[in-house]
């Protein structure tokens, strides 16, 4: 398994934990990722058997109070990645609108910002004070997430129709 999958699974799995801890059921939590590979990951490293994880084209229909997105990838060549699955809006829509209450999404900003749309949005959320930006250094500390309880506590309501 490729080392850029296991950091944002480990990471993902943290938050959905908080946010349990935190008095969000588990069926209320949903977990979407572009990749079979990853879905799988997440989905074996989980003990919370209520949550529902699946690929973005599986999620295609259903909803949750609170969606965490993992992007997974971050790209040396960030064009390729937006021509690939960062290019297909219509996937792009599915796994950003299926958060009811909460939408989390992990992935790199350097990709992420390849695309305009996306762009607009992160900065948006950043103006807002609604990015949360993790560093190597914020990754582990006796074998958990340092910075998940933030993510997960934030009660920031972003406007995004202004």
């Amino acid at each position: 398994m490729p080392y850029d999958y296991l950091i944002p699974a480990h990471f993902i799995m943290q938050v959905a934990k908080e946010l349990v801890k935190n008095g969000i059921g588990g069926d209320n939590i949903g977990i979407i990722t572009p990749y079979n590979s990853q879905a799988n990951l997440i989905r074996h490293a989980t003990c919370i058997t209520s949550l529902e994880i699946h690929t973005i084209d599986k999620y295609q229909g259903r909803d949750k109070d609170c969606i965490l997105v993992s992007f997974v990838r971050s790209c040396k060549n960030p064009t390729s990645c937006v021509a690939s699955l960062l290019g297909d809006w219509h996937r792009i829509n599915v796994a950003l609108t299926r958060a009811k209450r909460k939408l989390i999404m992990v992935g790199s900003r350097k990709t992420l910002f390849k695309v305009p749309l996306l762009k607009l949005l992160i900065k948006k959320v950043e103006e807002q004070s609604g990015i949360l930006t993790v560093s190597k250094n914020d990754i582990y500390r006796e074998g958990e997430l340092i910075r998940c309880s933030q993510i997960a506590c934030s009660k920031q309501t972003l406007d995004i129709h202004k």
